[in-house]
């Protein structure tokens, strides 16, 4: 299955299934929230923790021929690997990132009828599978909160334009949210900014990314932003 449009009212798609076993044999508490789409159904996966602190990636995909693992399988394994070594952190897996954001949109809803209680700020992962602790955030929203921590703790860390993502959303009814996206650094010292025309293609392979480096990322980047 690919995009969220193929997803069936009342059935669970099988990359949502795939996180729910998951996170069954790890033992980690979730919800699953079904909401309308465009005439079917999304699904976000809800991992609730004890502080107003939110970290949130997409599942949802656009090209099912693709391994899909940069965008955005990797940033969902990292949320999940956060959620472990972070208990109290609260994830939000999304759907419908790739057509608007409708997930991120359903979870705004929410937020704003106080399901989940004070929200501080929504933490956006993307393309999370290689660079480790070399990343840029979002340049629009950098000024909150959010965005201001990361760049104490990363003096070094840089800030780009960047396509639609969900932050964008979060943003726009009025939460902190700025995305983050490490990526490899080339010999002149520059951010390998070419890893992000892989996406959507089949060149967004396993072989791509680097587990290492995913480690990495959230141990000495994630960890530090949210503790």
């Amino acid at each position: 299955m690919g995009t969220v449009f193929e997803n069936e009212i009342g059935t669970l798609p099988p990359r949502a299934q795939w996180i729910v076993t998951m996170l069954e044999e790890l033992d980690i508490d979730f919800e699953i929230d079904e909401f309308p789409a465009l005439g079917t159904s999304g699904w976000n996966i809800i991992l609730r923790g004890t502080s107003n602190k939110w970290v949130s990636a997409h599942h949802d995909i656009v090209n099912p021929k693709s391994d899909n693992a940069n965008d955005n399988s990797c940033s969902v394994i990292n949320s999940i690997c956060l959620k472990l070594l972070k208990p109290e952190i609260n994830v939000v897996i999304l759907d419908g990132e790739e057509f608007g954001g409708l997930g991120a949109m359903r979870m705004s809803d929410r937020m704003d009828l106080g399901d989940y209680g004070v929200v501080d700020y929504i933490l956006n992962l993307e393309l999370t599978g290689i660079g480790g602790r070399s990343f840029f955030v979002g340049q629009a929203g950098s000024d909150g909160v959010l965005g201001k921590r990361v760049a104490e703790l990363f003096p070094d860390s840089g800030k780009e334009y960047v396509p639609f993502n969900d932050s964008l959303i979060f943003r726009m009814r009025g939460y902190d949210s700025i995305v983050i996206n490490p990526l490899p650094i080339l010999e002149n010292g520059e951010l390998d900014m070419d890893i992000l025309m892989l996406c959507h293609s089949l060149e967004d392979s396993v072989d791509k990314i680097s587990i290492e480096d995913m480690k990495e990322f959230t141990e000495e980047v994630l960890i530090p932003i949210v503790s």
